[in-house]
């Protein structure tokens, strides 16, 4: 197997890796990394399948650090040693690390050894969601590792995916049936695989139209409060006010949306806490549920926002939980105004929280 690691952070895309693995350029040291859980799994199937049908179960293992009983803990011993291993009955073998952020400190030096010079008939693959840069292990990997970034789509981009997968399927589906599809599900490709999935059964090698979508395709309501979350967070009002307005459209009770405002900007207010205290990048995400290139928006905004006005978002959300249980004016118009509120330019919002009457 050749060594031909990627540097650069961006890395192979899916079909760059799919295409490489396809012409039989298998790497012996892979580092996958991003939000988009259905290509990691393709992007492991891919591998798996590299293997003969005879001899892949007997050369395929996963292993999550950490995971088991406290008796029977999951190391990174474990995972070296099946690397080290001789392929049976096959001309390699694939090992996934799961996890690998939780290696002991202890195991760290036996991690490099192995980084130095790998099993040369082992493909071992380390799986993170997002990468801390300022752990040793992840400077390590990124040096000797073949990287493979699997981020979640744009809408454009899940667009043609979508395009791509009807395709192969023998169907097709109107350009305006398909933003209506995206509006309802999202972008995340497994939801969207199994919806479009249905869709081409139902059309049996025909068009897909707007009905079929209403008719067979469940709006996807915790993708609208994500989208909410993220219009806020970049202050997009008209899109906030259009989300809003879906959500209420579609059944969502004005004190569970809220809710979700109100866990927004106390992730909000923690992970800025956290970002001034220099926390670890993975300590902020697991603290925000913020993940990737979303993690990075979702910081850099939060740099550039006060937390005297998270607090004050805080306290508006908090007010207008209490007017909305106190039947204060309608719901829909009590939220349709917080919303505006959050979604204020900068140099407006500063002037509302630091005036007398909202102290």
């Amino acid at each position: 197997m050749s060594r031909r690691p990627r540097k650069k952070l961006d890395g192979l895309t899916y079909e760059e890796f799919r295409k490489e693995v396809k012409q039989g350029r298998v790497e012996p040291l892979y580092l996958f990394t991003g939000e988009e859980q259905y290509l990691h799994d393709r992007a492991l199937r891919l591998l798996f399948n590299s293997i003969d049908e005879a001899g892949r179960i007997f050369n395929t293992s996963i292993f999550t650090i950490g995971e088991g009983s406290a008796e029977a803990k999951t190391t990174a011993a474990r995972a070296l040693d099946a690397a080290n291993q001789m392929p049976m009955m096959a001309a390699r073998r694939i090992v996934v690390v799961r996890e690998y952020d939780k290696i002991k400190e202890g195991e760290i030096a036996r991690v490099f050894d192995y980084l130095k010079a790998p099993a040369p008939m082992t493909s071992v693959v380390f799986q993170s969601i997002g990468l801390d840069q300022r752990r040793k292990i992840t400077t390590a990997l990124l040096k000797v590792c073949t990287v493979v970034a699997f981020e979640r789509l744009s809408e454009q981009q899940a667009a043609r995916w979508a395009e791509d997968y009807l395709k192969l399927r023998g169907c097709r589906i109107e350009p305006g049936a398909l933003g209506h599809l995206i509006g309802r599900v999202g972008v995340t490709l497994q939801r969207l695989a199994n919806e479009l999935e249905k869709l081409a059964t139902h059309a049996g090698g025909g068009f897909i139209n707007s009905s079929a979508v209403d008719a067979l395709v469940p709006r996807a309501r915790e993708h609208s409060n994500f989208e909410l979350w993220d219009a806020i967070i970049e202050r997009d009002r008209k899109r906030a006010l259009r989300l809003t307005e879906r959500l209420l459209d579609d059944g969502a009770e004005p004190v569970m949306l809220v809710g979700a405002l109100a866990l927004l900007y106390r992730r909000m207010l923690l992970g800025k806490e956290l970002i001034q205290r220099q926390a670890p990048s993975q300590e902020v995400m697991k603290a925000t549920g913020q993940y990737g290139p979303n993690a990075n928006r979702f910081n850099t905004r939060l740099r550039r926002t006060p937390s005297e006005e998270i607090i004050h978002g805080l306290r508006r959300i908090a007010e207008v939980d209490n007017a909305i249980k106190n039947s204060e004016a309608t719901p829909r118009l009590q939220i349709e105004y917080l919303v505006a509120e959050l979604t204020l330019p900068e140099s407006a919002r500063w002037g509302i929280f630091h005036s007398p009457a909202a102290l």
